[in-house]
């Protein structure tokens, strides 16, 4: 497959489980070429740990872990942390019960344990289309916001809000191009807390450094407002 149309899986992480070493590594060579980071775990406690500790997009994981937390266990816990995570189960099995667990479990996709690369990409590529609907809020000029780790993606460069300045961009978002005045930031991101002009202007210029400066206008006496450009 043509490495232009793999580019989009570059701004992934994906969680792999997998007890066969051998079968580990491979995946993980052919993917973090493609992808932004990979997580190569062992057994199903390593990938939970995993888990918990990174923002992960994807998970691909074998079912038969040879651990006592096999893949349908650690996907269990994985669904009470996060309930909409993709998860692709890698199996030998054709059996109906492990089937109904797997749908069960709202896997996204079942594949055969020898994984087919090509096949593997596409589905990769199909998934990551409808997280970047779901997750992406494109503010123009190729700069995005991804509201599920509140960081914004340029190309392969990626830079983290801080809590505040996630707050202040979510909410300028949302009002979708009308001014939001300056009551209304100390409203509802200060919390009716003491609010300076300089302090709202500095986490205004701290997202313009992140994304780019025309993204946030500022109305005179009134308050910003979003206005993307092309």
């Amino acid at each position: 497959m043509s490495p232009d149309l793999l580019e989009p899986l570059g701004n992934l992480t994906i969680l792999i489980v997998e007890d066969d070493e051998v079968a580990l590594e491979s995946l993980k060579v052919a993917l973090e070429r493609r992808c932004r980071k990979i997580l190569a775990a062992k057994d199903g406690d390593e990938g939970l740990k995993f888990f918990k500790n990174n923002a992960v997009d994807i998970v691909i994981t074998d079912i038969n872990l040879g651990s006592k937390t096999d893949g349908l266990s650690m996907v269990k816990s994985i669904r009470r942390i996060n309930p909409n995570v993709p998860v692709i189960f890698m199996t030998a099995y054709s059996d109906d019960e492990k089937i109904s667990q797997m749908i069960a479990l709202n896997a996204v996709s079942l594949i055969k344990k020898e994984v087919d690369l090509e096949e593997l990409f596409v589905l990769l590529l199909s998934i990551n289309k409808q997280l970047h609907k779901e997750h992406m809020v494109d503010l123009g000029r190729g700069v995005f916001y991804r509201k599920r780790d509140k960081v914004i993606v340029k190309g392969y460069a990626i830079f983290e809000l801080t809590d505040r300045e996630s707050q202040i961009l979510e909410l300028l978002i949302k009002a979708d191009g009308y001014p939001i005045t300056y009551e209304e930031f100390r409203r509802k991101i200060w919390k009716n807390n003491s609010m300076t002009m300089d302090s709202l202007r500095m986490h205004i210029n701290n997202i313009r450094r992140k994304t780019y400066y025309e993204l946030i206008k500022n109305h005179s006496r009134l308050g910003y407002k979003i206005q993307k450009s092309s």
